[in-house]
């Protein structure tokens, strides 16, 4: 037929016989075009994903070549099949065929520089896992653990400097020449496929013409919270480390907010807490007592989701995950992700799991809701196996961390003895969860409006590093603690979303969309009371509201993913302003009582 010869001349001969036809092809031709590319791109995927998984749990040359050789058959056959794609005239074709056609494949750059490019990202990937910093002549350490843990426990003042310091240098450093290719390479891909340039590309995911203003106008709501938050935390740092260190008006060092990047603050949760004598919300002890092995954490975390009425992991995820650093010498990629293979029955984690350590526990429960959200959407075409948009598998992601931290949850458990819902200890728990959530809003902005700066050629290569730090001093109220204008510096290359090509606005998205599932989902579930008292665990009536949205993948666009769970298309910061109303005004009356002024020399007023 018309069809069998259309499919075998593009796969297996002549691809501008086939673009002829398919100028002329039915609709009929374009489902049977998308069921033959759906097949062999699931394939390809696959292939590409088991040979980067070996790459990141053994990181070597030749496993980096395979890895390589992998993606670039899935971004060759994409070129192709986007060549086929593109010139359907899709006049009176369904909604769904339409946009199927529209998410296959993308032009590529030469084989050469395609070659460049993923060679340019691994090596980065290598730089970052493999790097180590000695704080001694005898002792050197890796990011995970040991780094890691120097920066959340260390209260010493100069070896964190020594620590973070000899990290930026040297990733930051080693990055430069790789980071300079990727940019050159991806935004000259970028305007390939019809973008003004990588920054350009990365707000268009998000199908909204005002995205960059929606996100700015969505941060002015949060910023009064935010400031008062930063004032608090100052005072906290200023008591521990003192006025030779911390400028009661300034800024914040860079290097003692917990760890290496000052995204997330939890690891101030001891100095900041403001109820120290309130019992405990953090059961590192608890879990240490009551043997809360990695295994014992992931099976927890697995029940969380069965208890919501959801899928389980499969069997093969216990057999084929990264569950623990490896002790037998292989370099790893430490930091923790979820894996979906694309044959709808593999899906993994990677990540260096520390024995009963509450922080990993709360990583489990989000890495596990990417793997939910993945086991969801897994009967869709490829071209819909993802979130709705970035920030939606984010979100449903921390939504699982934020309501495994409750108090509620965690006595459900067992591991919050005799705990009673009393107001001193809700107030700990909201600072526990502002210092994940609300203090890393700028922070991940910051990283993309850098990015978008770089991308757009509006900043000289360098000036990079300085215009880094000018925009987190100016919006996250943070500096360096020594001097970073030299421009063999690339500081901002030294965080792995950084380093390998993801965007960070999907973190700041999804930290304003979680309160909005989090508020739907309680009200699914029946709760009554405030919304930071909610904890839907086990209430199969949310698992089941909150599936109808998963499974739609990225079938429709997400403002209607929005709508099916939460009623409204729009982001709002009411639900996340709700949430933390009781912390903003407690924050507000401290900081006035210390005599504080939120705010700090630098900052720069939206």
């Amino acid at each position: 037929s018309h069809l069998l010869v259309f499919l075998s001349l593009y796969f297996g001969l002549s691809q501008a016989f086939s673009i002829s036809r398919a100028k002329d092809g039915s609709e009929e031709d374009a489902k049977a075009f998308l069921k033959e590319y759906d097949l062999e791109y699931g394939k390809l995927l696959n292939e590409a994903t088991v040979l980067q998984w070996n790459y990141d749990t053994n990181i070597s040359d030749y496993n980096s070549e395979n890895a390589q050789h992998g993606w670039y058959k899935v971004t060759e056959y994409n070129a192709k099949a986007f060549a086929i794609a593109d010139t359907f005239n899709t006049t009176g074709f369904s909604e769904d065929t339409k946009r199927q056609l529209k998410k296959v494949g993308s032009r590529s750059l030469s084989a050469d520089e395609s070659s460049e490019l993923a060679e340019a990202i691994a090596e980065m990937g290598k730089i970052y896992g493999s790097t180590k910093v000695c704080v001694n002549e005898e002792e050197c350490y890796n990011l995970e653990p040991g780094l890691t843990n120097i920066m959340a426990e260390s209260k010493d003042y100069d070896l964190k400097l020594l620590v973070w310091q000899k990290w930026n240098d040297q990733v930051g450093r080693a990055n430069k020449p790789f980071y300079e290719k990727y940019v050159e390479l991806k935004n000259k891909l970028a305007v390939l496929n019809d973008h003004d340039d990588l920054g350009d590309e990365w707000r268009d995911r998000y199908e909204t013409d005002t995205f960059g203003d929606d996100v700015i106008q969505l941060y002015k709501d949060m910023e009064p919270l935010y400031l008062e938050l930063h004032a608090y935390i100052r005072r906290k740092l200023f008591e521990e480390y003192g006025s030779d260190h911390v400028d009661l008006e300034g800024p914040l060092p860079a290097h003692i907010l917990g760890d290496m990047w000052g995204r997330f603050w939890n690891n101030l949760y001891d100095l900041a807490v403001p109820f120290p004598d309130r019992p405990q919300i953090v059961p590192n002890e608890e879990m240490k007592k009551q043997n809360y092995t990695v295994l014992k954490m992931f099976e927890t975390g697995n029940n969380f989701y069965t208890g919501l009425g959801m899928y389980s992991v499969p069997d093969s995820f216990w057999d084929l995950s990264m569950l623990e650093k490896p002790n037998d010498g292989r370099e790893v990629i430490c930091h923790a992700t979820a894996w979906d293979f694309y044959d709808a029955k593999d899906f993994r984690i990677r990540m260096c799991t520390r024995n009963a350590s509450f922080e990993d526990l709360q990583t489990i429960h989000h890495e596990l809701g990417h793997i939910q959200y993945q086991q969801q959407y897994k009967h869709l075409p490829q071209v819909y196996r993802d979130g709705a948009n970035d920030g939606f598998h984010e979100a449903i992601g921390e939504l699982m961390s934020l309501v495994s931290s409750t108090p509620s949850y965690l006595s459900k458990l067992g591991l919050l003895p005799g705990y009673k819902p009393e107001f001193e200890q809700d107030l700990n728990f909201l600072v526990s969860q502002a210092l994940v959530t609300v203090s890393t809003l700028p922070v991940h902005l910051t990283y993309d409006i850098w990015r978008w700066n770089i991308f757009s050629g509006k900043v000289d290569k360098e000036d990079w590093n300085n215009e880094f730090w000018r925009l987190k001093l100016e919006m996250v109220g943070v500096a360096p603690p020594v001097d970073r204008s030299d421009p063999a510096n690339l500081d901002g290359t030294v965080l792995f979303h950084v380093n390998q090509d993801y965007d960070m606005i999907r973190y700041f998205v999804r930290t304003i969309l979680q309160f909005q599932f989090l508020e739907t989902l309680c009200q699914e579930a029946g709760h009554e009371g405030p919304l930071y008292r909610c904890d839907f665990s086990g209430s199969e009536a949310a698992g089941a509201k909150l599936a109808k949205m998963l499974e739609l993948g990225a079938s429709l666009p997400w403002t209607v993913a929005l709508k099916e769970l939460t009623g409204t298309e729009k982001m709002s910061t009411r639900p996340i302003l709700q949430f933390f109303e009781p912390l903003h005004t407690w924050l507000q009356e401290e900081n006035a009582r210390n005599g504080d002024t939120a705010g700090w020399t630098g900052r720069k007023k939206f």
